[in-house]
């Protein structure tokens, strides 16, 4: 089977054989197949590029250093404490909010092969996301690198981050296939989950910390985006994430697949018809 220009053995990997009932753990279980078409894909969008997807990271460093000059003043934050909070945020956010924008687009993009090919079409959601979450990847060592910079040390809740990671990447695999589906039958919500995602932004504590809120708290505790982007922010900053951010992470997971797997048992044979 050759998909954009790459070849997948099905002797080796065999896709035929599922329907709505499993194709979310058909999809999830081909990573040869997605990981090796999301690799591809970076390759081919910085082909030729010196920095390749470090371009990201470049772009969000320089992000950084500017606005967290600018906001530490503006919010009266110690800039050490508040250039890793921000830098954080914006790697996460542009991980979820990337993911939710591409995903809009994960069945109508691949159109050609899901007419032709039979595969779980969570493989072209895994895609995506996996593309996506190499990019992040890229960016988490920077900054670490800015934290041992800013005379910080990762502490032993460090290695909750891993764990943050998978339950980011399995995030964005529900988000995408729902948004996927909606967006192949609904055209018009493709924009409005567009200008959704930029107002989320604004009530999201990315670039200012829950603290500036006082007594208005609640609105970032009833945010799941909040706590999803702690769960990455709080190991990397030296300190466990509160267990509401666990709760909120994973109640949001087992609700978002078992809205997906109810998506994909109605709609999966009429995706194709759609497109």
């Amino acid at each position: 089977m050759m998909t954009s220009g790459v070849v997948i053995d099905r002797d080796k990997v065999d896709l035929s054989s599922h329907d709505g009932s499993d194709d979310l753990i058909a999809g999830l279980g081909a990573v040869r197949v997605w990981g090796t078409l999301g690799w591809h894909d970076i390759r081919q969008r910085y082909r030729r590029s010196v920095l390749g997807p470090f371009w990201f990271t470049l772009s969000t460093a320089i992000m950084v250093v500017v606005l967290g000059a600018l906001y530490s003043e503006l919010l009266h934050q110690d800039i050490h404490d508040y250039l890793p909070f921000l830098a954080i945020g914006l790697v996460v956010w542009g991980f979820l909010s990337t993911v939710a924008n591409e995903g809009c687009n994960a069945f109508i993009g691949a159109a050609y092969l899901i007419k032709q090919i039979r595969i779980p079409l969570t493989v072209h959601v895994c895609r995506i996301v996996w593309r996506n979450f190499v990019i992040l990847l890229h960016s988490l060592p920077v900054v670490v690198l800015l934290l041992v910079f800013l005379g910080r040390s990762p502490s032993i809740d460090f290695l909750l981050v891993p764990f943050s990671l998978v339950l980011l990447f399995l995030q964005g695999v529900w988000l995408s296939v729902v948004l996927g589906v909606l967006c192949a039958r609904f055209r018009d919500i493709q924009p409005i989950v567009s200008n959704l995602i930029q107002v989320a932004f604004f009530f999201t504590p990315v670039m200012w910390s829950p603290t500036v809120l006082k007594s208005r708290g609640w609105v970032a505790e009833y945010n799941p985006l909040y706590h999803l982007i702690e769960l990455v922010r709080a190991p990397v900053m030296g300190h466990a994430p509160q267990w509401q951010s666990w709760v909120w992470s994973i109640g949001l997971l087992v609700v978002g697949f078992a809205f997906a797997h109810f998506l994909m048992r109605r709609t999966r044979n009429r995706v194709p018809y759609w497109l």
